[in-house]
């Protein structure tokens, strides 16, 4: 094993504490453990590797570079992904919109029965776009006919 890559015991087991102690927030912030890094946490182990390395064997220009390319990667995805979030919304708003004062026909999960109506207005709830048919609140996806 390279020089570069050994801890002391003392390091190890601050390592690992702060790994269980940011594993734990995590958990109790979302409920499970995400399965891919968030930009946050890549920058956070990022520093710790710096905080941590051996100053006689210092992290080589290449890998530092590669890992700041990396951060870069991961921020524009990131960026990207908020970027389409937002499209879609905009799009399921557009659609919503254009069907208000049309008759559709659409399936009511919540009281499991086929509504069918006129569309009286748009709302935003948590799980998406959805449709006021009546008294019913239908996504766009359930509906299946546009009259």
């Amino acid at each position: 094993m390279p020089d570069a890559l050994k801890m002391s015991g003392e390091d190890v087991a601050k390592a690992q504490f702060q790994a269980n102690e940011v594993n734990a927030k995590l958990k109790a912030k979302k409920g499970k453990l995400p399965s891919e890094l968030d930009k946050d946490s890549f920058l956070k182990l990022l520093v710790a590797e710096l905080r941590h390395q051996d100053p006689t064997q210092p992290m080589n220009d290449r890998e530092f570079i590669s890992q700041m390319a990396q951060f870069s990667s991961l921020e524009q995805m990131s960026n990207m992904n908020q970027s389409i979030e937002k499209l879609v919304l905009r799009s399921q708003s557009s659609d919503a919109f254009s069907l208000i004062g049309k008759e559709v026909e659409a399936v009511d999960f919540a009281s499991q029965q086929i509504v069918r109506g006129l569309v009286s207005g748009v709302v935003y709830r948590q799980d998406g776009v959805k449709v006021i048919i009546g008294s019913a609140e239908v996504s766009l996806n359930d509906i299946h006919a546009v009259y």
